[in-house]
């Protein structure tokens, strides 16, 4: 009676007669209950459960010493525990979608803002706003994407002011020789001018008109040379005859203005593997220069030679010389001294150069000092790197 008046257990005891002694247990079929048990020997008991609808039943059978024999039965309504059961693990389920659903929430929201900010600086690159940048501290992936993304646009940006450079030199190098052309044409046909002068005009005209030409030759030659795919044919070939040749085709210049051009090669014969076509611009733009830039009597040195590791050909000349900050944008396109543009040129001849030469792993230097000259030297692979280059071009 005591333990039935606080725990939440029914309480019901037959004697062997299935006599109810204690409880009401009205709404079960004891009989059925107690028939599945059995009874065992005395000071023992059997005990079963059952479950009847929303009770979970036990039945113990109990033989007392003195025989009597009983069934003790303890009943419980589980619905309740079963519906607690039920709605706490809801509830723990709840919690754990709510739980996650905030925890992927933020996560998301971690990796979606420097995407989105990523999305967000693409469309102004695709409006032509090269000078957006992503700030994004961290060494993760999302980082080295935003990082990889600044040099992109910092590229973008730097290869836009150059085209604009190159686009506004352009302009400036075709408008001077077209100005001539029209102006001296215009005379020709509304003046009637005597027979030198006439032919002076026109000597003017044609100049400037192949000074276009080579003008637009060589911007062609510094686009092709400028695609990743630019087609090297790869030879042996001799790099002494080939200098030797370029020199003849020097020569009558350099006569004109009285200047020696001298040689130092090696007995032996310089073999070469490379860009044939090619590398003889190489030598006759440095070469001519040479004898474009040194004034008359002077004299010009070509000296070729070769390691173990590389050949090396040396162009020098007594020429007006340049100074150091000259020298830091010799290379660059339409770059001209100004006392240089009185010298026929377009400032393209050394961009050229150096592009050729850098298609062939080679390295170009430059030493100069003002009224003493200038020294140009080329260093170029051996055959055994140039092998390999042919090997990477595929030819």
């Amino acid at each position: 009676d005591s333990y039935a008046s606080f725990s939440d257990y029914q309480f019901y005891v037959y004697d062997y007669s299935q006599h109810l002694l204690y409880g009401n247990m009205k709404n079960y079929a004891l009989p059925d209950i107690l028939s599945q048990d059995s009874f065992s020997v005395p000071g023992e008991y059997v005990g079963v459960y059952r479950r009847i609808g929303n009770d979970l039943v036990f039945v113990n059978n109990i033989i007392l010493e003195e025989g009597q024999k009983y069934s003790v039965i303890l009943k419980k309504n589980v619905t309740t525990q079963e519906n607690l059961f039920l709605e706490s693990a809801f509830l723990v389920i709840c919690g754990v979608f709510l739980t996650g659903s905030i925890v992927f929430l933020i996560i998301s929201d971690f990796i979606t803002k420097p995407i989105t900010r990523l999305i967000g600086a693409t469309h102004e690159i695709s409006k032509g706003n090269y000078n957006v940048r992503i700030h994004y501290s961290g060494n993760d992936e999302i980082a080295q994407l935003n990082r990889s993304f600044n040099q992109m646009a910092q590229q973008l940006a730097k290869t836009e002011e150059t085209r604009q450079q190159f686009i506004s030199d352009v302009s400036h190098e075709f408008q001077t020789p077209l100005t001539a052309i029209q102006g001296f044409a215009t005379i020709l046909k509304t003046e009637q001018l005597p027979e030198p002068q006439r032919q002076k005009y026109a000597d003017i005209i044609l100049f400037q008109s192949k000074r276009l030409s080579t003008l637009a030759k060589n911007m062609l030659q510094l686009t092709v040379l400028d695609r990743e795919d630019t087609k090297m044919v790869f030879e042996e070939y001799s790099l002494s005859d080939q200098l030797n040749r370029v020199i003849s085709t020097q020569t009558p210049l350099a006569k004109e203005k009285g200047i020696d051009i001298e040689t130092v090669f090696p007995k032996k014969e310089v073999l070469w593997v490379g860009d044939e076509n090619r590398m003889e611009q190489v030598w006759i733009n440095l070469i001519n220069n040479a004898i474009k830039y040194t004034d008359e009597n002077g004299v010009v040195t070509v000296t070729l030679k070769k390691t173990m590791k590389e050949v090396e050909v040396v162009v020098e000349d007594t020429g007006v010389g340049m100074s150091s900050i000259v020298v830091s944008h010799i290379f660059e396109r339409f770059y001209r001294e100004d006392k240089a543009r009185s010298v026929e040129g377009n400032g393209l001849g050394l961009s050229i150069v150096k592009k050729i030469i850098d298609l062939h792993h080679g390295h170009i230097e430059v030493k100069s000092q003002e009224e003493v000259g200038s020294v140009f030297i080329v260093k170029l692979p051996v055959e055994k790197t140039s092998f390999n280059l042919k090997s990477k071009f595929n030819i």
